[in-house]
Order: C-alpha cells, then structure tokens, then sequence
C-alpha cells in the first residue's frame, strides 16, 4: 500500500499522472460561485484519461448544479452508475437561492466503459455526520469508507484530486488501497499529510461486550471488520476472505 500527496493544484497534479494508472476517483470539488466551473470541468477533463477501464468515478455535487456537471461528466467519456443520496441531518442547510432547506447532498458515481457491476451491493442512502474537524469543507469519512468497501479491491489505486484535509486518502490507508492526493493550499496541505500520519485507533480494542469479551476491529493494517462478518464484507486488509471478491473483468 502507498500513500502519495502533493502540494499541487489539480489540473497540474492530473497531467503527471499516466493514462489509465487509476481505478477510483473520489472527490469533493469546491462549490463556490467563482470556483466550482473550472474545479468540475476541470474534473471532467482528466477523469476519463486517467481512469482505466471499468474505473469509478465518485463526486460529491451541489443539487442547483445537477443541472450543468452532469451533462459534463457525460461528455467525458464516461458513463453514468447511479446516485447516492448522502442524508445529513445533523446539520441543514437552506439553498436561499431555489428556497430549499437541504437535508441530502448527492454523490455522482460514473464509470468509465465497459459497464461492469461493483463487487459488492451497495445502498444508495447514507447517513452523514458533522465532521469539520480538520477543515470547513469536510466530507464524512464513512462516506468514503461505505461506498469504497463495495466498490474497491484491495491493491486498487485511489485518486482525491481536491485531498482537502486527507479525508478520502486516510479512508483508502483504512481499507488497504493505494492512494494519490493533491491539495494546492499549503496549509491544508499540511493539515493532510499530520492527518495521514496518525495510526487510526482502534475503538474495538477498547470495546467490551455484555460477556467481557473485547472485539476485533481497525488494526495497523486498515479495516478489519468483527469475526462475525459475512466473509463476503470483509474488505480491506490480507486477512479478507477475497474469494468473494470478482474481478469487474469477469462475467458475472
């Protein structure tokens, strides 16, 4: 597993990477007026090229911009999946301009041909929490963790072309995967690479059941779910059964 993170802004970090080096990109793009064009068309530009066959790509976006990055993700290359509606109802928000109390913000999932299903099934609601911890944009690091545990091998290359404050990267150091990041503000930057640093601790260790008996969980290694897992969840590390894992390159 590697972890790879640059202080570099976006369109500069994507040009150094190789045609189809990558299998999932994942992001968050800024959505403010002055930034949110260039960041999605720019997204938009390097996504299908960098991408290899079958790859995923996962983009959080603003519901009064459905309407403008769909249709440019489509042009692309790429091809659409589905949507994932992430519900946030520890903190709403009113969109003043459509009048709007927003209570889900939707995550894009596009694939680039050929159309292959993901690993494993997937629900397309998710529960979001507040985490702004480490930087006002943050995203839920479950989010990360519930779709790319479905959708990712372990050994798989995960790319966050807006890291932010590392949030998609610690959740591929998690899961096992291999990860790229760019973040062209230095003390974000900074923010990231402390972040990804830090052992993630393990809650499990610490857990004791009604029995006394302790729980396996998140171990050096990345996610390690409990024993009494299906096998075919069990993602993320070495120990995984992987036998459940099929290839997107094989027939179903």
């Amino acid at each position: 597993m590697t972890l790879h993170l640059e202080c570099l802004d976006c369109d500069a970090g994507m040009r150094t990477l190789p045609d189809e080096s990558i299998d999932h990109i994942f992001t968050d793009p800024p959505y403010i007026k002055a930034q949110y064009l260039q960041a999605y068309t720019t997204l938009a530009n390097h996504a299908a090229r960098l991408l290899r066959p079958s790859g995923f790509l996962y983009v959080y976006c603003p519901q009064y911009r459905l309407d403008e990055i769909f249709p440019m993700l489509m042009a692309s290359g790429l091809r659409y999946y589905w949507i994932v509606s992430q519900l946030n109802l520890s903190e709403t928000g009113m969109v003043y301009v459509r009048n709007a109390i927003c209570l889900h913000k939707p995550i894009l999932i596009f694939q680039k041909p050929p159309m292959k299903k993901c690993p494993l099934p997937f629900t397309d609601v998710i529960r979001g929490n507040k985490q702004k911890a480490y930087h006002i944009w943050q995203q839920d690091i479950n989010d990360v963790l519930g779709l790319l545990c479905r959708f990712a091998v372990p050994g798989e290359t995960v790319l966050d072309p807006f890291t932010g404050s590392g949030t998609t990267l610690l959740a591929a150091k998690l899961l096992g995967l291999n990860a790229i990041g760019f973040e062209s503000n230095p003390d974000t930057f900074q923010v990231a690479q402390q972040r990804l640093q830090q052992e993630p601790l393990n809650l499990f260790d610490y857990a004791i059941d009604a029995t006394g008996k302790s729980h396996e969980g998140i171990s050096s290694r990345g996610y390690r779910p409990p024993s009494s897992t299906p096998p075919h969840l069990r993602v993320g590390t070495d120990e995984c059964d992987r036998s459940t894992h099929r290839s997107r390159t094989e027939a179903p």
